[in-house]
């Protein structure tokens, strides 16, 4: 999609952009500053570099949607694209207007809501940061494009640290984190130069707690990933563009690193870490007594158990009532401990190393070793993840063993995202006949909001047996290949695959667009006539964005089925992206129907 020639071309439309920002820059009166919605500053230098950097793009790309700080149009055209752009004319307007040469120009290409090309301009140096085939680059002023030099992020040590951070934007829980980590150095530097600084192996971490915009840090986080480092939320999955409002959360970007110590995003959401210990702990001595304990990760709340007791596994499934030929999904801390337990193949490797950890389980061969196949309840197939929330992380990296931990909630239901629907399921006594559910590890609400992509992967090619966050697109553009999506098989291999699953107490019927007597309607995007006088409604994404529909759907499933309605109606949901995963809870919510 982005050739030599078209970076080449984005760079010499960059330069024409900071020679606009330059000449405002030397001619500033802060006098004629306007302020927007938000409060935030507005120049006539911001509008100016707009103009530019929007006709350039269209002229090179012009079958792109274009998302600019600037453009607040762009906003409405938005559906789910494919491809779009994210640019910010002058980041670091407040840099700017106090004079100081940290402000930027930022455009980032994003291809299936990941960043796929960056490029950061500096207007008072010339200096020109962008990526380009797997790697980063730095364009020093006066510098041929043949002469860019490659720059790498330098492994994180971790005796000592190095941070950075906007001092306009501390606060005191910013402030405990920098004391928790206790760096040697603390640099105050605005704008998008941030992420460059991390590219370069400067510094090690960028935290960030308050609220930024997606336009703000897509050409940095381009830019940081093909140096080695990323930038991650506080579930530890790598940040996507196209959310709501275009609008980030907490996120942490950092260098080069194999793992980031999982206490340091439990800290960044600021939660008492005395009382989290103690949960943990807590859960810890509960497993190893050989009872379930709740706990979250990135997708959905895990029932878990540990993997070297075939009590504790068994009481999985009397807890859940869960049919026995329904398989378990295996986590572990590490790839490496994911090794002793499954036979990895090509395909495993390449998808483990773009998604591990995080929201994808793979399905290999069992190992002939004896934890092996009680993981795998005797089959000869293993279901396995490593997952990205910091707290399963915590735990499973404590225990040092295996946890078998599906959905918590009964079998066939809807799954949980909040502590409150366990309680729901398994409450108030939370035991029964051959379990006992002693710890539950509260969170908050789950990241994701649905299960974890499930993939076969002992061929040559993967086949997706259950969609998720991680798509069939993502999938496909690794392997360059059409990727194959299993129909039937003739024993379950993997979880998901049965035919009636996710299901409320009320009968589910989707893709709807007429009422039907005694029922709620589940909705997404802008309402039918037919329904703006509908009394129970839950509307998963008003602004019809896919991000917000997945993190929401089994609340809405929950909150709308206890109505005590006949019949939940859903309106149509895109089949594209994530979208195809929503609807394949909802196909089988409503299987029966």
């Amino acid at each position: 999609m982005i050739t030599k020639n078209k970076i080449m071309k984005v760079i010499e439309l960059a330069k024409k952009c900071n020679e606009c920002a330059l000449k405002h820059f030397k001619e500033f009166d802060n006098k004629l500053v306007s302020y927007k919605h938000d409060n935030s500053p507005l120049t006539n230098a911001d509008i100016k570099v707009n103009d530019i950097a929007i006709t350039g793009l269209q002229k090179l790309f012009p079958s792109i949607n274009i998302i600019s700080e600037e453009l607040y149009n762009s906003k409405d055209i938005f559906k789910n694209k494919k491809y779009f752009w994210l640019i910010d004319p002058i980041d670091g307007t407040k840099e700017f207007i106090n004079k100081s040469p940290n402000f930027t120009v930022n455009f980032a290409l994003i291809k299936y809501n990941s960043p796929v090309f960056g490029l950061i301009s500096q207007p008072t140096t010339g200096t020109i940061w962008y990526n380009f085939k797997n790697k980063s680059w730095r364009l020093d002023k006066n510098q041929d494009f043949e002469n860019s030099q490659r720059i790498q992020c330098k492994k994180i040590n971790y005796k000592k640290l190095r941070i950075l951070s906007s001092f306009s934007h501390r606060s005191k829980e910013l402030e405990d984190w920098i004391s928790f980590v206790k760096p040697i150095s603390d640099q105050d530097i605005g704008s998008s130069i941030k992420f460059c600084y991390l590219a370069e192996g400067k510094i090690d971490f960028y935290p960030r707690i308050s609220p930024t915009m997606e336009w703000d840090i897509a050409a940095g986080h381009s830019i940081l990933k093909t140096a080695g480092g990323n930038v991650i939320s506080a579930s530890g999955i790598e940040i996507k563009y196209g959310k709501t409002n275009f609008l980030n959360n907490i996120f942490l970007a950092h260098g080069k690193t194999q793992n980031i110590p999982n206490i340091f995003l439990i800290k960044l959401k600021n939660k008492n870490f005395y009382r989290y210990q103690q949960d943990l702990n807590e859960g810890i001595t509960e497993l190893k007594k050989e009872n379930l304990v709740v706990f979250p990760t990135e997708t959905v709340y895990g029932l878990g158990a540990i993997g070297n007791s075939k009590k504790a596994i068994k009481s999985i499934y009397n807890a859940k009532k869960r049919p026995s030929n329904n398989p378990l999904i295996v986590h572990t801390y590490h790839k490496k401990e994911a090794e002793k337990y499954g036979e990895f193949t090509h395909t495993a490797d390449v998808l483990t190393e773009r998604y591990w950890p995080g929201p994808l389980t793979i399905i290999l061969q069992t190992k002939k070793n004896n934890l092996a196949k009680l993981l795998s309840q005797n089959k000869s197939t293993i279901a396995i993840r490593v997952p990205s929330h910091p707290v399963a992380r915590d735990l499973l990296e404590k225990i040092k063993t295996p946890i078998l931990a599906p959905s918590a909630n009964k079998s066939g239901g809807v799954s949980p995202t909040e502590i409150n629907h366990v309680k729901d399921d398994f409450g108030p006594n939370f035991k029964g006949k051959g379990w006992n559910l002693s710890k539950i590890i509260d969170y908050g609400s789950c990241e994701v909001g649905i299960e974890s992509t499930v993939v076969d992967c002992r061929g040559y090619l993967p086949i997706i047996l259950r969609h998720g966050y991680i798509t069939s697109e993502m999938i496909s553009n690794i392997f360059n290949s059409n990727i194959l999506v299993a129909q039937d098989f003739g024993g379950l291999i993997s979880p998901g695959q049965m035919k009636s699953h996710y299901s409320p107490k009320a009968n589910v019927f989707i893709n709807q667009k007429t009422d039907i007597i005694d029922s709620a309607w589940l909705t997404f995007g802008k309402l039918p006539k037919i329904l703006q006088k509908k009394q129970i409604m839950f509307n998963l994404s008003p602004s019809g964005n896919l991000f917000q529909a997945c993190n929401l759907l089994y609340s809405g499933l929950r909150y709308l089925d206890s109505f005590g309605v006949k019949n939940i109606q859903v309106m149509p949901i895109p089949m594209k992206g994530i979208g195809v995963a929503i609807n394949d809870r909802l196909k089988r919510a409503s299987f029966k129907n």
